[in-house]
């Protein structure tokens, strides 16, 4: 069989901004979703050098694709190589080459090639992959063009914000967390879940889902504004692993030229945490219309972090409300709140006995001991076993003492136990007043095991650090 031929293809545009600032924002693949339209989400998945390899999604002829690619930079050269590792049909291959090239008048000459070849070399597929590029490099030279000029035209003006944020057209990205008492799961399905959202959610009047490719969806949303106003807006959801739920709008309200976002649930020892992180960028011309000729671009990231920030926070407090419901649990008896209670006081006397195996023994074999002051995670019985040896090693003159109170727990269907309660560690020298060490708030998830409890997770935050 015959290897199929080769096409090649070149795009150009003129940039009246040098040729490092439109190179930078060729080689920022974190910037891109929000300066070039096709691109929905990418990821570096490596970076050594001068090498790279990311993953892109992004749209082509209307048809979300994703493939993985190596890129090569050569920042003195200003060009940028790249190769698709594994290609999606029709695309058998393609490459290609940025290529920055500085003129006489300041301004900036950009080439983009691409060289590919097509699935089975049929004229039809040839067709469609030319008809992709044309229109994704014209989308992309045109946006890099105004990207650039703009951020010159900035630095021209030395126009920065008070924030250390250059410009009126600056991305700026936030987020909002809300903690769940409950298994991250149960969160992640409430915001998988989108075609519900109508009936779950307030702000939200209107809502089509479509998933026509496993974990790519389209979302298009009617949703009401505080002043009681409905803004329609359409969004290409791309859901990872990790229980990570990125997006990008194709139709956005007025006053944003570009919003993308990315929701996160993560589980911790009470349940769980849910974030909601927007990127968005004003469009500059739209503040007078929307806001009033007074209108600062202050005000207008101002008007979209409150509007974003409170649809978002609702939308995980019905989340947060939709997970507690589900996991039904319940207060615990008297004599469970007994057992704990015994539990604690004979897991902390351990410590200050310093029979650090035996506290090490009341975690479960793959049990994880955290702090928000400290090093990574501790994830083991025998990592936590370790630890405690090390820390028994380190000479104290002190006597300690560990106390716990205010205790409140939860438990599950299935008998396991979500406890928050406060700790305290005291040292005391010989004949000296005693001192506070620390003072702290702590999370446990519980397994029962026999008539007794092993730590399944712990998280201690400490106060004041």
């Amino acid at each position: 069989m015959n290897r199929p031929d080769v096409h090649e293809t070149e795009h150009t545009i003129t940039v009246a901004a040098p040729a490092g600032t439109v190179f930078a924002l060729v080689e920022s693949v974190d910037d891109w979703p929000h300066v070039f339209p096709p691109t929905l989400h990418v990821e570096c998945l490596e970076r050594a050098g001068a090498e790279e390899r990311i993953r892109i999604w992004a749209t082509a002829n209307d048809q979300v694709k994703n493939w993985t690619s190596r890129r090569t930079v050569d920042r003195e050269g200003l060009r940028i190589r790249f190769r698709q590792e594994v290609s999606r049909h029709p695309v058998a291959s393609m490459g290609g080459e940025w290529i920055v090239e500085p003129l006489p008048d300041g301004h900036t000459r950009v080439r983009l090639t691409h060289d590919f070849r097509a699935v089975d070399d049929l004229p039809e597929n040839v067709a469609w992959i030319s008809r992709a590029v044309d229109r994704n490099s014209g989308a992309e030279l045109a946006a890099l063009k105004a990207a650039a000029e703009r951020t010159a035209a900035e630095r021209a003006d030395g126009g920065r914000t008070g924030d250390g944020r250059t410009g009126d057209g600056a991305a700026f990205t936030f987020e909002d967390t809300v903690r769940v008492d409950a298994p991250a799961g149960d969160v992640h399905a409430f915001l998988l879940e989108a075609q519900l959202w109508q009936d779950r959610l307030p702000h939200v009047a209107r809502v089509v889902l479509k998933e026509d490719t496993p974990d790519v969806q389209l979302l298009e949303m009617d949703t009401r504004t505080a002043d009681g106003s409905t803004h329609t807006t359409s969004s290409i959801r791309i859901c990872l692993p990790g229980r990570r739920i990125v997006y990008k709008q194709l139709r956005t309200p007025a006053l944003m030229a570009a919003h993308t976002g990315c929701w996160t649930v993560t589980e911790d020892p009470a349940g769980s945490v849910v974030t909601s992180r927007h990127t968005v960028v004003i469009d500059p011309g739209a503040i007078a219309s929307v806001l009033g000729g007074t209108a600062t671009p202050e005000d207008a990231r101002a008007f979209v972090r409150r509007a974003l920030g409170h649809n978002s926070t609702t939308t995980m407090r019905h989340a947060k409300e939709y997970a507690e419901g589900r996991c039904a649990d319940r207060p615990v008896t008297p004599a469970t709140y007994a057992s704990l209670q015994r539990f604690y006081a004979a897991q902390m006397r351990l410590l200050d006995d310093g029979e650090g195996q035996a506290w090490a023994g009341t975690f479960a074999e793959d049990g994880e001991f955290a702090q928000s002051a400290g090093p990574a995670p501790l994830r083991g019985r025998a990592a936590i076993a370790a630890a405690v040896r090390s820390a028994a090693g380190r000479a104290r003159s002190a006597r300690r003492r560990h106390f716990t109170g205010m205790l409140t727990a939860r438990q599950s269907p299935d008998g396991s136990v979500r406890t928050r309660f406060y700790a305290l560690v005291v040292d005391t020298e010989e004949g000296a007043s005693p001192v506070l060490r620390l003072s702290a708030s702590c999370q446990d998830s519980l397994a029962p095991e026999g008539d007794g409890w092993l730590v399944r997770r712990r998280l201690v935050e400490h106060d004041g650090r």
